[in-house]
């Protein structure tokens, strides 16, 4: 569906970086000012611009024009073709980069139009965490793929299981594993750190090295570590972003789990923290969840069981099994 601009300007179709008299749009070069202000993964630098560029093709009005009555006409126009998530996360662009147009450019923004715009109210999200028969699934899965591909694989969906982003995962070269732990360097929003590997995770990514090097790879630091397995080019390139989220996909159909992604792997990790009694900042710092109450909207489960056991323990009695 097209956008349905602006009526206050009567071409709003005009190209994105050229007015129609030739001259540089500088909306649009205000939008890459305020991207590379921002500490961002490539992803979500690309959703940045995308929701910014479709406001821009909406309105032409000048930046230190728009009023609050334009976003909440924007806003309007949005919730007649989005859901209301998408809605959200249209309007928290918005506010971000107007926001940030203010400390920037206090001259000629000298009031936020977004400030006033409140978000849309959302019921709470389910919990996305998979249960423990579920991941046995998933690990079964693995013996039924390719011999080629099981060792990767189980490197691939171990490091998962410890809360990593897709994107996170893409990043890693062979330098950021001591045999220990991980070095997230590039993490959504700053939020790098280490993340401890336990021993199955270890053995599986060991094994995972191993059989590289047996395969006549030499070690460097800079070498990715996973390896894509697509024909030539691809062969023994970086596994990318979009390769992690096929290659969960198709192992989540081996297991009978539809449309797994990782980052339901990542709920289950923060989950499964919180369920072994782990202290809630230690769990957030493992996740590297900068709120805590983002932190847990992803361990609904956990808290739930938590909550239960207490139940049990004031009342005395012995928690029944199922």
């Amino acid at each position: 569906m097209p956008a349905q601009p602006d009526s206050s300007f009567p071409n709003p179709q005009a190209p994105a970086s050229v007015k129609s008299a030739g001259l540089i749009d500088l909306r649009y070069v205000r939008v890459e000012e305020f991207l590379r202000a921002r500490s961002l993964t490539a992803n979500s630098q690309k959703a940045y611009r995308r929701e910014l560029r479709r406001f821009l093709v909406w309105t032409e009005r000048p930046i230190s024009q728009i009023t609050p009555r334009q976003i909440v006409q924007y806003k309007e126009y949005l919730e007649k073709s989005l859901a209301p998530s998408s809605v959200n996360r249209a309007l928290c662009a918005l506010k971000s980069f107007f926001s940030w147009l203010v400390k920037a450019y206090p001259d000629t923004m000298n009031s936020n139009p977004t400030a006033s715009v409140a978000l849309l109210k959302l019921s709470s999200p389910p919990a996305f965490d998979l249960s423990d028969t579920e991941v046995d699934a998933l690990w079964q899965g693995i013996k039924r793929l390719p011999l080629a591909s099981q060792c990767r694989e189980a490197a691939l969906l171990a490091v998962l299981l410890h809360g990593l982003r897709a994107g996170e995962v893409a990043a890693l070269s062979l330098g950021d594993y001591d045999g220990i732990r991980l070095t997230i360097r590039q993490g959504k929003d700053d939020s790098g750190g280490t993340v401890p590997l336990n021993r199955q995770a270890r053995d599986c990514l060991n094994a995972y090295l191993k059989e590289r090097r047996h395969a006549g790879e030499r070690y460097a630091k800079h070498r990715p570590l996973f390896l894509s397995q697509s024909p030539v080019p691809g062969k023994g390139e970086r596994l990318g972003y979009q390769g992690i989220y096929y290659t969960i996909k198709e192992l989540g159909e081996l297991a009978g789990i539809a449309n797994l992604t990782p980052h339901r792997l990542r709920h289950t990790y923060a989950t499964k923290l919180l369920l072994s009694g782990i202290d809630s900042l230690h769990a957030r710092t493992l996740t590297r969840h900068k709120s805590e109450a983002n932190f847990k909207r992803y361990a609904k489960r956990a808290l739930a069981a938590a909550a239960e056991r207490a139940f049990y323990e004031a009342i005395g009695e012995e928690p029944p099994t199922v």
